[in-house]
């Protein structure tokens, strides 16, 4: 129970472990990544044709190939293009975006903050920083949830498909993730609610106000942002 447990400890004083949570999803959701790369490399069988990045411009190497004296000419003996395992090139582009996994909890974190802060004040309460701080590392809990839900969905719609055709990969994929978006969607909403409870119960204690207006003053903003992520 949310309102016990904030009872028995004041969200300030569990800001420790909040923070530790936020760190661990961070990890989490890097890790996450990581596996929705291998798991789409995997399910792509295909190679595509582009530019060797070992080979000079061609224009480049039209005025330079034919004098050995000049650097510029190097590796203009390199074919023009080369293959490429379409599945390398897809977990590849999904590394670089890595980064999104170890910085954006801690980025949502700060604005859970001030936007936790902000309610309990606009709701005539009285919080502490380090109290809706607290309270912002623990709405990274229910998001574990979400985590595991979503690569177990990838898995289940990846397990027996194959992609031969790069081209077609996105409109191949929406197709097949389209049977799982309703599953994908209760755990978002029971994610959602989970929040909701965590906080307005946290809030209520840390701003000392009721429990209907720390419910109001959480409600609004989560709805706020899981509308805008729908999206």
């Amino acid at each position: 129970s949310p309102t016990r447990f904030f009872e028995e400890r004041p969200p300030s004083e569990t800001l420790p472990v909040a923070a530790a949570l936020v760190v661990l999803f961070a990890v989490a959701l890097t890790v996450a990544l990581l596996l929705v790369g291998s798991m789409l490399a995997g399910a792509v069988d295909a190679t595509v044709t582009m530019d060797n990045p070992d080979r000079p411009p061609e224009t480049i190497c039209e005025q330079y190939e034919d004098d050995p004296d000049s650097p510029f000419g190097e590796n203009c003996d390199e074919p023009a293009t080369v293959e490429r395992d379409a599945g390398q090139l897809i977990r590849e582009a999904v590394d670089d975006y890595l980064w999104i996994g170890l910085v954006g909890p801690f980025v949502l974190w700060i604005v859970g903050t001030l936007v936790l802060f902000a309610g309990g004040r606009l709701a005539a309460g009285d919080p502490s920083f380090a109290g809706t701080a607290a309270l912002a590392g623990w709405a990274a809990l229910p998001e574990f949830l979400r985590v595991v839900a979503g690569l177990a969905g990838l898995w289940y719609v990846l397990r027996d498909l194959t992609i031969t055709d790069p081209e077609r990969a996105v409109t191949v994929l929406e197709t097949a993730l389209a049977s799982v978006e309703p599953v994908l969607l209760v755990v978002s909403l029971l994610t959602l609610g989970w929040q909701w409870s965590i906080l307005s119960a946290g809030l209520s204690e840390d701003a000392d106000i009721s429990r209907g207006a720390a419910a109001v003053a959480v409600g609004v903003p989560l709805v706020i942002f899981f509308v805008v992520g729908a999206l």
